[in-house]
Parts: structure tokens; C-alpha cells; sequence
């Protein structure tokens, strides 16, 4: 491999590794090259966030749905499938969040801007979604459907609200 340093002539400031200077010159380029990034690259960018939480938000509503009908009696109770998608639940109630960055609010999104100036009442919302999934995904280890019940409208009061303070209808 070639090191970067062997190609560069320029003096080390004392105490300071190679290795320290050529990350430290990597970190650099890496600063310039994101200032360098083109209004349409961060429309891009704003475009697959956008794409990238819809996709999250649509696979939770698939684990969702049926833990859902079965709480409501509509189908019938499978201790294995619950249990199952309420792990599955658990584990993507923690992905859509880094979709959510600033310019993502415009466009085929329900999403809205208040998002960005109220970021820390949504990230506690966001947590309360992980922490209630995680709940329930526990709580699922157990057989009892009544228990199950109790914590799933829970998860669901939590999404809700996030819904009516973040979220167009």
C-alpha cells in the first residue's frame, strides 16, 4: 500500500505522528470536498432520506398491522408470528430516524419542516417509539394475549402521537 505521506513533501510540526498528519490531511479534503457538494446533489440527498424513512415507516405498518388485527380479534392469535413481528418491530422503530435531516421536508413527504425546529421533541418522540417497541417486543415472550393487548396500544399511542405533532395529514 502506498502511504499518502510518502508522496507529500511538506514538514511535520513536531510531536506529530505521520500517521496523525495524514489523517489529520484526509480529514481536511474530506471537510473541502463536502463544501464542494452541488445544490443538486443535496436535493439528491434530501430525496433518498425522504425515500429512505417512507421505505422504514411502510415496513413497520407491515409488522404493525397484523400484530394489530390480532389484538383486535379480527385474527387469530399466533403466539410465534407475534412474537416474531414485534422483534422485527423493535428492531426498525430504531432505522428511520437519520432520514429526517434538514431540507427533507419538501416534496412527497407528509412530513413537517417543524420537525427541524423542534429536532428535540421529536427525538424524544422518536425514543419513546424505540423504548415502547422494545417494551412490546418483550412483552410478546409471554403468551398472554391480555398483557400483549395492554402494551401494544401503548406503541400505537406513541406513533400517534409523534403523527399529530409531526406529520401532515
Amino acid at each position: 500500500m502506498i502511504s499518502l505521506t510518502t508522496h507529500l513533501s511538506f514538514p511535520r510540526p513536531g510531536g506529530i505522528s505521520r500517521n496523525r498528519l495524514t489523517t489529520g490531511v484526509l480529514a481536511a479534503g474530506a471537510v473541502l470536498a463536502s463544501l464542494l457538494v452541488s445544490p443538486a446533489a443535496l436535493a439528491d440527498k434530501a430525496e433518498d432520506a425522504i425515500q429512505y424513512r417512507q421505505a422504514v415507516f411502510q415496513t413497520l405498518a407491515w409488522q404493525f398491522s397484523p400484530m394489530g388485527a390480532m389484538v383486535k380479534g379480527k385474527q387469530d392469535y399466533d403466539v410465534e408470528e407475534f412474537r416474531t413481528r414485534a422483534e422485527r418491530l423493535a428492531l426498525l422503530a430504531q432505522m428511520p430516524w437519520e432520514g429526517f435531516i434538514a431540507g427533507s421536508y419538501d416534496g412527497d413527504t407528509d412530513a413537517l419542516s417543524k420537525i427541524e425546529s423542534d429536532r428535540a421533541g421529536f427525538d424524544k418522540r422518536a425514543e419513546a417509539l424505540m423504548t415502547q417497541s422494545r417494551a412490546l417486543a418483550d412483552a410478546a415472550v409471554s403468551q398472554d394475549l391480555d398483557a400483549l393487548r395492554s402494551q401494544f396500544v401503548e406503541t400505537a399511542k406513541t406513533c400517534k402521537g409523534c403523527h399529530q405533532q409531526y406529520r401532515a395529514d
